[in-house]
């Protein structure tokens, strides 16, 4: 099955807060609950798109600017 493009881009931005939490120590579900998103929002993110604001708590939690976690 393939994946559409924005579907894509969003799986690929899962990956990459993954990959930024891992490196930090944590997990998914750590973001997610240390953002005040809740713990399994970020997994949700991988069928739709997230809100901007939420994008940017999950961001500030990383210490990144929300633009690196973009497609």
């Amino acid at each position: 099955q393939k994946l559409g493009g924005w579907k894509k881009n969003v799986k690929r931005m899962v990956d990459k807060i993954e990959t930024l939490a891992k490196a930090n120590g944590k997990t998914l579900k750590e973001i997610g609950k240390e953002s005040g998103v809740g713990e399994n929002t970020i997994y949700r993110w991988r069928y739709q798109m997230p809100r901007f604001a939420t994008l940017k708590k999950v961001a500030d939690v990383l210490n990144v600017d929300y633009k690196v976690l973009l497609p």
